[in-house]
């Protein structure tokens, strides 16, 4: 018995040690990013030649803040509308992460509700074509969606891909249909019973009951979409997110690039996702819970 605990003891130092570790690695990207988005462009270069203490260490030189005022001042890419700047593509991506999260999750929502408490040849062919979508690999269909946007005026238009996100499958959709399916149908008997509708059964009952799923995948969704650079890269061009304006300045050519902006801009990229996940950090790795009705 001793012995077996001590055992327990030991396994359980270790992998603390191991936590530790792996947090340690995933954290000291971000405090690097933050140390050398403060430094001047002459000292970062300088620190590419010194040893490593001055290459991660402290600014040396003084705390440059100024990049960025500087940054969210001048910096801009260049699209077939002309120039934009870091508020419009901040806003850009914003309204693209948030609007696309609400409509995407929604829909998913909508469909897997009526799967999963509707039994129908419908509903059972739709849950069967999600279940093969995500078996089977879909490659070679992007010439093909582009030409459908051009035809329909959807490319390079905010609310044509808006409209594209009505859409359901995946991971969501199969989040959802398991928590309609843990939920009693006792409740919208009840409801019937009472002269509800459909509609308000699901919109008074079922959805609220759904609303911290709901709210966990928006938030996951929101942070997909924030990220995706290649979104406004194939589809809408001339309206650049945050990400697709660090992508495009990244990778630029030429002696133009200073490395430190290139940091702020990647604080400023990861700021409000580290701001969601602080604040909403138990809402998205939390377990969600659904009761049921006893009896």
């Amino acid at each position: 018995m001793v012995k077996r605990k001590t055992l327990t003891s030991v396994f359980a130092i270790v992998l603390f040690v191991i936590l530790i570790l792996y947090t340690i690695s995933l954290l000291f990207p971000i405090i690097w990013t933050f140390l050398v988005s403060l430094k001047s462009d002459d000292e970062f270069i300088f620190s590419l030649d010194a040893d490593i203490e001055v290459f991660l260490g402290w600014p040396r030189e003084g705390w440059a803040f100024s990049n960025y005022s500087a940054v969210f001042k001048y910096f801009k890419i260049e699209t077939s509308s002309g120039d934009v700047y870091l508020p419009e593509m901040f806003f850009n991506g914003f309204s693209y992460a948030i609007v696309s999260a609400l409509i995407t999750i929604f829909t998913n929502c909508v469909v897997a509700y009526v799967v999963a408490k509707y039994k129908c040849v419908l509903t059972s062919a739709i849950y069967t074509i999600v279940i093969v979508f995500m078996i089977l690999p879909v490659i070679g269909t992007l010439p093909a969606e582009l030409e459908i946007m051009n035809n329909l005026g959807f490319y390079d238009n905010m609310i044509g891909i808006f409209l594209m996100k009505i859409m359901f499958g995946g991971t969501n959709f199969l989040i959802f249909y398991a928590m309609f399916k843990s939920v009693s149908w006792s409740y919208a008997e009840a409801a019937f019973v009472d002269g509800a509708s459909h509609f308000r059964v699901f919109f008074q009952i079922m959805l609220p009951m759904a609303v911290p799923t709901f709210f966990a995948l928006v938030l996951m969704q929101f942070i997909t979409l924030w990220n995706d650079w290649q979104a406004s890269l194939i589809y809408f061009p001339s309206h650049p997110t945050i990400a697709y304006g660090l992508y495009r300045y990244a990778n630029s050519t030429g002696n133009e690039i200073c490395v430190p902006y290139v940091m702020v801009a990647c604080m400023m990229v990861a700021l409000p996702i580290i701001v969601l996940f602080l604040a909403f950090r138990n809402k998205i790795v939390g377990t969600i819970a659904v009761g049921g009705l006893k009896g």
